[in-house]
């Protein structure tokens, strides 16, 4: 019942979703430190391990998330933006735990239906 590839990517997702807010948060709490790099995942990344199954079941999505987190490289970090990107974090977060409720309205619906 849980282990169906939309809820397995939903799950992903929102690992990823949750390891990202780390991610940010660690960004914001390092922002006066000299030569800090921020940190963020790459998403499309994400996506393409849990479509292709690139990590067995056993390993969990933890391989799939190392691989796509990365160092940032490009600029200076901004108060502003570190700000943005963990608001916008928080808005997809809340749509995938959105989603998953949804999900478990349609099993619930489901079972209510078979038992009549």
């Amino acid at each position: 019942m849980f282990n169906t590839e939309g809820f397995q990517t939903l799950k992903g997702l929102t690992d990823a979703l949750m390891q990202r807010q780390e991610l940010l948060s660690n960004n914001l709490a390092n922002i006066e430190t000299k030569n800090y790099v921020r940190q963020d995942i790459d998403f499309s990344r994400v996506l393409s391990g849990l479509q292709n199954k690139l990590v067995p079941q056993d390993e969990g999505n933890e391989s799939i998330l190392s691989t796509a987190r990365y160092r940032d490289y490009s600029g200076q970090m901004t108060l502003e933006s570190e700000m943005s990107k963990l608001y916008d974090n928080h808005l997809r977060y809340t749509l995938m735990v959105k989603s998953i409720s949804h999900h478990f309205e349609h099993m619930k619906k489901a079972l209510e239906v078979r038992a009549s």
